[in-house]
């Protein structure tokens, strides 16, 4: 009985910790819902948290399930989901229920989120950027093991072919979302990018928050962006001056955007940018006009008490945002947060923080004895071993050696797990740099960047003492051109 009552209040907590994430959406700039429900009593099986989308606002209302496992002995496969349990109906047929009842309301999805993951027959089905299945799962007539399991859904969920579809593609299966240390992490990252408290204490008092409006039901289990603030003001959720940033600094050069507080300070260089062609400026107009504006920037900040800690915004090409932590270094005492997407969310990481254990792989190649460059290969997200080969052939006799900087594990998708990570690989990276600079004696080093933007943000704060580096940006589909020229000393 104790280890049941254990795992049903771990359940809870990880259904209450997802709940409040996703309730936190009401309150991000420009939300599409204008309000949300926990445990809503016309949800059926999809009732553990809703959010309701905004008339107008072009998107569907979701509705969620929240399951917990206190292990990964299993993960959901195509047969599992449709196989019921000793009493009762299967999974997908309680969700295909709630979908029933509630389409008549007008656009909705049914989520599915579970710490568990999914199988490979059901995992190469599903779109890793939207949980959505993929246009493959539709295609009519079905084939191969998929035909077989087409049948095996229509018989047991008991409709017909055409409900089943249009069921499937309003299905959202966000499976492997974590376990509880995970979902406390996502959390926290909400909510500092919102200006609230972060860590144990605040995540405890919206839980048990959570919890008295389920106990006491009603109009209560009803949320409003207003009645979400008002909460929030109430449990004292609310970050003093001193957890945030006093300043924010936007840069728009991809595309301009707004966020939710006004900057302190704004660059427009959209003009000089164009990400359909992958135009980025000429080292005339940074020398001449952007860097210019850049330490225009630095300089009024500097003149702030406040002005350390910088919030940062914008979307920028890679060698960009080197560029911007470079002519901000940690040296100056410069700190900076900075919007990352993460695993499908967007977290936000600050360059202050204590680095991770994680360590870097470094493979150096020498290329040829005369030359007086180097080339460095800052690559964690990816491998770009294929495109540096032709670099290299496309310029040869040019560079004295190439130093390859990534993870111990390889390069991969989600290798920079959180900013712990960023801020380890960007400080060993700057030590590798300085060594081959010294050991091989080269005049100036040329870096290609393949890493998450704050990793490479985080990099140009610690470039020092390295000489002239040459930046690098991706022009086309396996082409570089460089972008810029730091002065390291």
């Amino acid at each position: 009985m104790g280890e049941q009552s254990a795992s049903r209040l771990e359940g809870d907590r990880y259904q209450h910790l997802l709940s409040w994430y996703e309730l936190l959406r009401l309150l991000e700039a420009d939300s599409p819902f204008e309000s949300g429900h926990v445990e809503h009593p016309a949800a059926g099986s999809a009732d553990d948290v809703t959010l309701h989308a905004r008339p107008g606002s072009g998107v569907a209302s979701r509705y969620m399930q929240v399951k917990w496992h206190v292990d990964h002995r299993d993960t959901y496969s195509l047969a599992g989901l449709v196989t019921p349990p000793r009493e009762g109906n299967s999974l997908l047929r309680k969700l295909l229920e709630s979908w029933l009842a509630l389409r008549p309301q007008g656009p909705v999805e049914i989520w599915l989120l579970s710490n568990w993951a999914s199988a490979a027959d059901l995992g190469r089905y599903l779109h890793g950027r939207d949980h959505c299945f993929t246009d493959a799962f539709f295609v009519q007539p079905p084939r191969g093991a998929l035909k077989k399991h087409w049948a095996e859904w229509e018989q047991r969920l008991g409709v017909p072919a055409e409900t089943l579809r249009a069921f499937c593609k309003d299905l959202r299966l966000r499976l492997g979302v974590g376990g509880i240390a995970d979902v406390e992490e996502q959390v926290d990252d909400r909510m500092g990018r919102l200006g609230l408290r972060m860590g144990r204490q605040p995540r405890a008092l919206a839980v048990d928050g959570l919890r008295e409006w389920i106990e006491v039901g009603g109009g209560r289990k009803r949320v409003t962006p207003e009645s979400l603030r008002e909460a929030i003001r109430a449990w004292g959720l609310r970050a003093s001056r001193e957890d945030l940033p006093a300043v924010s600094l936007w840069i728009h050069g991809w595309a301009r955007r707004t966020w939710d507080v006004p900057p302190t300070e704004e660059l427009d260089w959209t003009a000089y940018f164009d990400r359909d062609t992958r135009t980025v400026p000429s080292e005339a107009v940074w020398r001449d006009t952007l860097l210019p504006s850049l330490r225009a920037v630095r300089q009024r900040l500097s003149r702030r008490p406040d002005g350390a800690l910088i919030d940062l915004r914008g979307k920028l090409p890679l060698s960009t945002v080197l560029s911007v932590g470079f002519h901000f270094p940690e040296v100056g005492g410069y700190r900076f947060r900075v919007e990352q997407p993460t695993r499908g969310e967007t977290f936000l990481w600050r360059s202050d923080v204590k680095p991770s254990g994680r360590g870097l792989r470094v493979t150096r190649h020498e290329v040829h004895a005369d030359a007086t460059a180097l080339l460095v290969v800052f690559q964690m997200t990816g491998d770009a071993n294929a495109d540096v080969e032709r670099f290299l052939s496309e310029r040869p006799g040019h560079f004295r050696a190439v130093l390859y900087l990534e993870p111990e594990d390889g390069p991969h998708d989600g290798a920079v797990g959180s900013d712990a990570d960023a801020v380890a690989f960007a400080v060993q990276a700057r030590e590798q740099l300085r060594r081959a600079h010294n050991a091989l004696r080269t005049e100036v080093t040329h870096l290609i960047l393949y890493a998450p933007a704050a990793c490479c943000l985080f990099l140009g704060q610690r470039l020092n003492a390295v000489g002239p580096v040459v930046a690098y940006e991706r022009t086309g589909a396996c082409d570089y051109a460089p972008s810029l020229t730091l002065q390291t000393g």
